[in-house]
């Protein structure tokens, strides 16, 4: 249920960004690829994006934790969220259809909500599984078009990508609240980016000093933004609602990467993409429905 106190509107706020710079992400990754490998791409976003976490500790003046479980949380979700999903999913992307990978990568909310239905005791309805499965839907529709099968292996790496994402949100929700979140985006950065070099390194051999000016500035922008600002908003809507909501953005962002490329990219809007849009929304609704009701039976708590 939501937590988001006197302010839902803010919450609702930060989660529109977070699923608006992703969704953004599309097509910078798209031409970042054109002039750098994906895995080495990849370390480099997520090296950069530890150079500008600690730049903010630093300007913060803000210590990283001492205790063990803070390192230990901080380095599993560099394994779990940041360097396994992201080096599949670049890996399988080359194997399977782009439409296919988003289809499967909508699964995720589905994932969430039966991880945090075993670790961290949220209810289960049928209700939220038959709205997710609409929206899952709805992204089929959207993508229908571009559906095409391609390697099993690039399937499996897809679903092992969700599932190492789902895994790192359900852990993130148990057991980050009490940590500095710049503090434990900066170790998951940093060891995620080490890991997906030590990956990308002897199989691409790539130079990211030879990278034209057009590559840099995707990759600088991936930095930036769809890391560092992206997951900083990700951390802050994740203390205030249930984690199978923030997992939504998976359903929500096809839909704005739409609506991107037809604002920017002149790209036409079909009647299957609206129908697909309607479903999605109808999914998020219907999952969210009896959520809102519970919630609104509640007196609010918070000071």
């Amino acid at each position: 249920m939501s937590k988001g106190g006197r302010f839902p509107w803010l919450v609702a706020a930060a989660f529109a960004c977070m699923c608006l710079i992703w969704s953004s992400t599309w097509t910078m990754i798209a031409v970042g690829l054109r002039g750098a490998p994906p895995l080495t791409g990849v370390s480099v976003r997520f090296l950069l994006a530890a150079v500008l976490t600690a730049c903010i500790l630093l300007v913060r003046r803000a210590r990283l934790p001492e205790g063990r479980r803070f390192w230990l949380l901080g380095m599993s979700l560099g394994l779990l969220q940041v360097a396994a999903p992201y080096v599949l999913v670049y890996w399988a992307e080359e194997r399977i259809s782009s439409g296919l990978t988003a289809v499967l990568y909508s699964t995720m909310p589905l994932a969430v909500a039966v991880l945090a239905r075993f670790l961290l005791g949220d209810r289960l309805t049928l209700t939220k599984i038959g709205g997710i499965c609409v929206g899952i839907g709805g992204v089929a529709l959207i993508f229908s078009d571009r559906l095409a099968v391609g390697s099993n292996l690039g399937i499996g790496c897809v679903l092992g990508s969700v599932f190492f994402a789902s895994l790192s949100s359900v852990l993130t929700k148990k057991y980050a609240g009490a940590y500095d979140p710049q503090a434990l985006l900066f170790v998951s950065f940093l060891v995620g980016g080490t890991l997906a070099l030590a990956v990308a390194a002897p199989i691409e051999r790539s130079n990211p000093f030879r990278y034209d000016a057009l590559t840099w500035v995707s990759i600088l922008y991936l930095s930036a933004f769809g890391s560092v600002a992206a997951f900083s908003l990700f951390l802050w809507v994740l203390r205030r609602v249930e984690v199978t909501l923030v997992s939504y953005q998976t359903l929500v962002i096809p839909i704005l990467a739409v609506l991107l490329g037809w604002l920017f990219l002149d790209e036409t809007i079909s009647r299957r993409t609206g129908l697909g849009a309607a479903l999605i929304l109808g999914g998020i609704v219907v999952a969210t429905y009896h959520a809102s009701r519970s919630t609104s039976r509640r007196p609010n708590m918070r000071p």
